[in-house]
């Protein structure tokens, strides 16, 4: 086991809900979307590992998967007008095929829905991608704290992040450098960024993953830990 946290001169660690951290067989590696799952039941897990169940293919998986596709190939290259948008969707469509005529759908409809949401992506983007944290470019945190972020660097897509420290291990969609800028002054972070194409924001599996997120990043480059949040 890891015991993470403050020791006294005496040698004793107080574990409990709000300091340190108790991890029971580290080296086994849980991924951190089925830690984060475990937020709205906590058999979910389990379940997941011993009924190895296959879902049929549906519209808003697809459509799911498409636009994280989209989002990170705008991300890598920082273009985000309609013309390269355009291009990008006709180049994933021929990977994704076979979907399409499981849901008994065509690309031309797959391509209009998708065209839909890129007047939203390019918005967000207008706003946050920037290389300075501009007024309108703000940020809530749980507690009330407000700040203004600009994300100016994408450093990996899809980057794999294991930790035996924490006994985790993620899948992050990208990670990005932030400024964030508040009333405390101006501070550069390396932050995982998640894109849920989901309606329910408030999701607590979603805010768990992304803290696991962070230890695993703070692990992985030796920094801080820190909860800000990020909009996805």
């Amino acid at each position: 086991m890891h015991v993470i946290g403050d020791f006294t001169g005496t040698g004793q660690c107080i574990i409990d809900d709000h300091h340190n951290m108790l991890i029971l067989h580290p080296d086994h590696l849980i991924s951190s979307t089925v830690v984060a799952d475990s937020f709205g039941c906590l058999r979910r897990a389990v379940l997941q590992d011993r009924v190895k169940a296959t879902n049929r293919a549906n519209a808003p998986m697809l459509y799911g998967t498409l636009l994280h596709e989209l989002f990170q190939e705008a991300m890598k290259a920082n273009q985000w007008d309609s013309v390269f948008l355009f291009e990008t969707i006709e180049k994933l469509m021929p990977s994704h095929l076979e979907t399409i005529l499981e849901i008994n759908s065509t690309c031309e409809a797959v391509k209009e829905h998708l065209s839909s949401k890129l007047p939203e992506l390019q918005a967000w983007a207008k706003i946050f991608v920037r290389a300075d944290p501009q007024a309108d470019a703000i940020v809530r945190e749980r507690n009330g704290r407000q700040s203004t972020m600009s994300i100016n660097k994408l450093l990996d897509v899809e980057e794999h992040v294991w930790s035996p420290m924490y006994g985790l291990k993620g899948n992050i969609d990208a990670t990005v450098q932030v400024t964030m800028r508040d009333d405390q002054g101006e501070r550069t972070l390396t932050v995982p960024f998640e894109v849920k194409t989901g309606k329910n924001s408030s999701n607590a599996a979603h805010i768990a993953q992304t803290a696991l997120y962070n230890l695993l990043l703070s692990d992985r480059y030796g920094m801080s830990f820190t909860t800000t949040g990020i909009p996805s």
